[in-house]
């Protein structure tokens, strides 16, 4: 039963970080996933000039993209990203409705039958970079080609060079295509340790609805810290929520007033993202070389 529960909440928690990338860079394709190397990247890289950290260009140049450097608490270390058309559309709120705010936290509502769909209207013709090569110091880690779908992505499962320390400092350099040459680093960060409630995929923690979540870590490296908290109904979403707050803080409070609009008896996870984002500028495409680690858990809302 857990097994199925979590398969349902997995692809509900992919779907709640895209949307939590999106409203931090402005744009973004992905989020790490506990899952192979094919699952889960951060959207969400003649030579490029190297920017420092901070947003996005604003939709200034025609392309864009995102390159992530993720580890799970399982161990699985997963570089991934994809590069598509700059949107023409405005900047995106942080909590668009019907969705709620309260905080730092924004409750999303289950969609309805009628959207069903919708999402795959919108999808996004990925573009290549070309081949785009990642190495730590003097140590290569990977060379990627974009796969059959036009996204990239590699993992420690199949490749055993793809591993780093946290805080080490990746070189990225893409050969160039349609999103021409660009060179530029990402850093790693710490593991999530330190987490309250306890995270595990096998037993549920349990969560009232009617009080406060105090969700605490152990502060890392990196500059952001995600909590997201998803549920299910049977086999329906029943909602999430998505808090995003500085990693240093080492501890965000998930309002009642979010956690009411769940159901007692739903089952879902939480996940903890924390990463740091260093922008770059190429000729014709502005690049978010990301950061991350994650680690997830089971509950039950009560």
């Amino acid at each position: 039963m857990k097994h199925s529960i979590l398969a349902v909440v997995s692809a509900l928690s992919c779907v709640a970080v895209c949307v939590a990338c999106s409203s931090s860079s402005n744009k973004g394709s992905g989020g790490p996933g506990d899952g192979g190397s094919g699952e889960g990247g951060v959207g969400d890289g003649g030579a490029g000039d190297s920017g420092g950290d901070g947003g996005s260009s604003g939709g200034s140049l025609p392309y864009f993209g995102s390159l992530a450097a993720s580890r799970t608490a399982s161990g699985l270390y997963t570089i991934a990203g994809d590069f598509f058309a700059t949107p023409d559309a405005g900047t995106p709120t942080a909590c668009p409705s019907p969705s709620v705010l309260s905080g730092s936290c924004c409750y999303t509502p289950p969609a309805v039958a009628s959207d069903a769909g919708a999402s795959d209207a919108g999808t996004l013709a990925l573009v290549s970079a070309g081949v785009i090569t990642f190495t730590d110091g003097t140590t290569p880690l990977a060379a990627i080609s974009p796969g059959t779908d036009g996204a990239y992505a590699v993992g420690s499962d199949k490749n055993v060079t793809v591993k780093w320390t946290p805080g080490d400092k990746i070189t990225v350099s893409a050969a160039g295509d349609v999103v021409k040459a660009f060179t530029g680093s990402l850093t790693t960060v710490d593991d999530i340790a330190g987490v309250t409630p306890a995270l595990s995929l096998t037993t549920e923690a349990t969560v009232p609805i009617a009080s406060n979540l105090d969700v605490t870590w152990t502060a890392g490296n990196a500059t952001s810290m995600v909590v997201l908290l998803t549920a299910v109904k049977g086999k329906a979403g029943d909602g999430s929520i998505l808090c995003d707050v500085a990693d240093s803080a080492g501890t965000v409070s998930v309002p009642t007033a979010l956690l009411s609009k769940l159901t007692t008896g739903d089952v879902g996870t939480i996940t903890l993202t924390r990463s740091t984002v260093t922008t770059v500028t190429g000729s014709n495409a502005t690049v978010e070389l990301v950061g991350t680690a994650t680690a997830s858990g089971l509950l039950k809302y009560q």
